[in-house]
This record gives structure tokens, C-alpha cells and sequence, in this order.
């Protein structure tokens, strides 16, 4: 099996017949049909279904194809990482990003680009647990995620610690200190960031109070956007709230030492860490 026939049926599957994807594979039907053939005679299975109006692929096919993807894709940045080993300067890094981090990167994006205009960062955005997912399958070259999470086979750089704020809306401010308490939130309905959903839970049950959950999210942007109509208090990281200032609602820093997350950045242990990776990592030690 060689990339080659990959590559031809992966796009026989999307094109949906022969004559197209001979077409665009600038080559002839005859040669593409015989190099499919002899990838199925080679696995020993059928790949394809062929009628009138074109191909679909088999369940096996549909199996091979999710593999193929992989493949190429890793292919193609293998070749691109060793092309680019003995520089610095030129090339892509694959970075996965949460959402949170609005406050806490860009500027270091900035100062990449603004140094090395021939570096090119593809950036995607997910959760934590998806980009874990996404590097160990070599998806993507690094990502910047946050804590709390469990990972292993993973290098790992601090970037930032920051503790959690409430977002306010003004129906709410009455009476609140620029500071709050863990026993002020009792009387305030909370909006809650999922990932510290159990964190928060637990240090309600220390403090023995029990606070009404106005709603929970799976973003902290999301959160804030709530808060922002009035639906209650948003508790989220100290960058995530300070990113949305001016929009009419104020931000109160909690003053418990048990409620901090780091902000950190992710690579596989099993890959040598990129020249431009290195560079990415040294910007946030400058």
C-alpha cells in the first residue's frame, strides 16, 4: 500500500467517479482504475461499490479513508518538519488554542509574526480535552490549554496562573466591594464555566453555603456574554473577564487562594519540539 494509492482513492471517494477524479489528478481513467484495483487485490477487499452513476465507498472503504486522511495529513507534515528542521524562521506550527486564552496569546502570536513574516500559524480553536485528543493523534503540533486536566505522554510549559473573577451586570453590583468573598456569592444567581464546575461545588460544601446556579456553559466567553444579559454572575478566569470590559458590566476579582488555573502549552513527549515550537515556548520567557 503506498501513499500514492491513498491518495488516488481518497480522491476517487470524494470525486464520486473515476472520470472526475482522473480529471483532477491530471491523469488518464485507465491507469487510476487499474492502481484502485490493485489496492483492493492487495488488502484483499472490496474498497468501492461501482454502478452507473459513480462509487461510493464500502464500510471498509469508509474505514481505509478515515486512515488515509491521517496518513497524508502526516505525511505531509512529516515532510514539511524536516524540510524545515535547520531554521527557525520559515515554516507552519499547528496550534490548538482555547477559547480562554483570548488575553493571554495574541501578543505573542504578534510578536512572532511581526519578527518572522515567513512563519505561517494555523490556528484552531477547541476545548482542552479535544485538543489533548488532537495532539495525541499528531493532529496538530502544540496546544495552549487550561487547567484543571489529567495527560500523560505530554511535555508541558506554564504559560500563566491567574485566579477567578465575577462578571457582574449592574442589577447586581448594589452593595458588592471591588473584592469579593466566597460568602458573597451566596446571595448572587451564578453563571458557572463547566471545567470548574466540581472545584466550585467542593468549595461551596467547605464554606457550608449553597448558592443558586442560574446556568452553566461550556465557555467562558459564553458566560460572560450571559452575565452581560442580566441573567446573573459569571465566574471565569481573571483574562477571559478583563477581555470583555466596557460592555456593561464590572469585574470583581475573588479573593480565594483556592480558585486559580493555569494557562499552559502542550506538545507530545514523543516528538522532538520543532525549531519554531522552540521559538513559540522561548517568547513567553522574554
Amino acid at each position: 500500500m503506498e501513499f500514492r494509492q491513498l491518495s488516488y482513492f481518497k480522491t476517487v471517494v470524494e470525486m464520486g467517479n473515476f472520470t472526475a477524479a482522473a480529471k483532477q489528478l491530471h491523469m488518464a481513467q485507465p491507469p487510476l482504475s487499474r492502481q484502485i484495483s490493485n489496492l483492493e487485490d492487495e488488502l484483499n477487499v472490496q474498497l468501492l461499490n461501482r454502478g452507473a452513476k459513480g462509487v461510493v465507498p464500502t464500510d471498509t472503504g469508509k474505514l481505509l479513508l478515515a486512515y488515509a486522511d491521517q496518513l497524508i495529513q502526516l505525511r505531509a507534515e512529516a515532510d514539511h518538519q524536516v524540510r524545515f528542521l535547520g531554521t527557525a524562521v520559515s515554516g507552519k506550527l499547528r496550534l490548538g488554542m482555547i477559547s480562554s486564552a483570548v488575553g493571554v496569546v495574541p501578543n505573542t502570536l504578534a510578536t512572532i509574526t511581526d519578527y518572522y513574516p515567513n512563519v505561517q500559524l494555523l490556528i484552531s480553536e477547541s476545548d482542552t480535552y479535544q485538543l489533548i485528543d488532537q495532539l495525541e493523534k499528531h493532529q496538530i503540533d502544540a496546544a495552549i490549554v487550561r487547567t484543571p486536566f489529567s495527560v500523560r505522554h505530554m511535555r508541558e510549559e506554564a504559560l500563566m496562573e491567574e485566579r477567578m473573577v465575577a462578571v457582574v451586570p449592574k442589577p447586581y453590583e448594589t452593595g458588592l466591594a471591588s473584592r469579593i468573598s466566597i460568602h458573597d456569592l451566596d446571595a448572587l444567581p451564578l453563571i458557572v464555566y463547566r471545567r470548574f464546575r466540581n472545584i466550585f461545588n467542593q468549595t461551596f460544601f467547605e464554606q457550608g453555603i449553597n448558592p443558586f446556579i442560574a446556568s452553566y456553559c461550556d465557555d467562558a466567553r459564553t458566560a460572560v456574554q450571559l452575565a452581560n444579559a442580566k441573567l446573573g454572575v459569571a465566574l471565569v478566569p481573571e483574562s477571559v473577564g478583563l477581555a470583555y470590559l466596557g460592555i456593561g458590566v464590572t469585574i470583581h476579582p475573588i479573593n480565594f487562594a483556592g480558585w486559580r488555573t493555569q494557562v499552559k502549552l502542550l506538545w507530545p513527549k514523543d516528538t522532538a519540539a520543532s525549531p519554531l515550537l522552540k521559538l513559540f515556548v522561548q517568547q513567553f520567557h522574554d
